[in-house]
């Protein structure tokens, strides 16, 4: 499992984001890109199963610009940050299907939930992935 975090912003909602992905996800397992290509390039590499995407849009443009990602989405997890509740925006950020949506001005706790629970199921994941590979070896 991989956090993959992506924001162009660096301002207090940014650093309440960061506090909460840190507080649930080791640090050894978070890459943070702050450029769009970056990121793109990043989603070309193979990712660990249950790997999670973070995009925090700072804006709708930056949102429309995140819609390049979609085709290299489809085998991770997406959590996606929107910087309002307009129907445009959240219509606009639906096309990247992401599992859970929170917004830019939010404490996010609800997105620290989320990510604990993604967390814990993929470690539960792996114990029973190393289970299976043991009692298929001794077999």
């Amino acid at each position: 499992m991989q956090l993959l975090l992506y924001s162009s912003g660096d301002d207090q909602s940014l650093r309440r984001l960061e506090a909460a992905i840190y507080k649930v996800i080791p640090e050894r397992l978070i890459e943070v890109f702050k450029k769009l290509d970056d990121f793109r390039e990043r989603l070309r590499m193979p990712v660990e199963p249950d790997s999670i995407a973070v995009l925090a849009a700072s804006n709708r443009e930056e949102l429309r610009r995140m819609q390049i990602l979609r085709s290299l989405l489809t085998e991770i997890y997406v959590v996606l940050v929107i910087p309002d509740r307009n129907k445009k925006t959240i219509e606009l950020a639906h096309l990247l299907l992401p599992r859970f949506l929170s917004q830019k001005g939010s404490d996010f706790a609800d997105l620290e939930t989320v990510l604990n629970r993604m967390y814990a199921n993929s470690q539960q994941a792996a114990g029973w992935s190393s289970l299976k590979e043991a009692n298929d070896g001794s077999t």
